[in-house]
């Protein structure tokens, strides 16, 4: 064997190994640039009605993890703008705004405005929206133990 059929062997047996390597050094810098991403999200669960066969859609959104008006009234926000899903109906009447929303001893109380009360096509009823509202919530905050729903600064449902 002479010394330049040594050297074209090196060569074949060398280029798989720069390839593979190539190939895992991409690997890692996407997966790192995947981790900056969403090191600074969270990722939260949103149930919303069918709109056909009185079933549940479940859909996944990534939430900044350190929003200015605080992570459970951002989520409670995107909900009420609704789903991303056409089949799916709203909780609340559009334009239903958050007034006021602070947790005090594992009690969330949350102030809605009267939007709220006028109903439109495609929405549930009130009392299925609090409910599902309510569920989501105490789904996506392990903190939270119950939520007291307030319509313009009154009680939505007496007890």
């Amino acid at each position: 064997m002479t010394a330049k059929a040594t050297i074209n062997m090196l060569k074949n047996k060398s280029l798989p190994i720069f390839i593979i390597s190539l190939i895992v050094i991409g690997l890692f810098v996407f997966s790192y640039m995947g981790y900056l991403v969403s090191k600074d999200s969270h990722r939260r669960v949103f149930i919303f009605p069918s709109a056909e066969d009185g079933k549940y859609i479940i859909e996944y959104r990534n939430l900044t993890n350190k929003p200015h008006q605080g992570n459970i009234q951002l989520y409670i926000e995107e909900i009420l703008l609704g789903s991303t899903v056409e089949r799916t109906k709203l909780l609340f009447t559009p334009g239903t705004k958050v007034i006021s929303c602070f947790e005090r001893k594992h009690v969330l109380y949350l102030n809605l405005s009267n939007d709220l009360l006028s109903m439109g096509d495609g929405v549930v009823d009130i009392r299925e929206g609090t409910e599902l509202l309510k569920k989501n919530i105490k789904e996506n905050f392990s903190e939270i133990d119950s939520v007291e729903i307030f319509i313009d600064g009154k009680s939505a449902f007496e007890k």
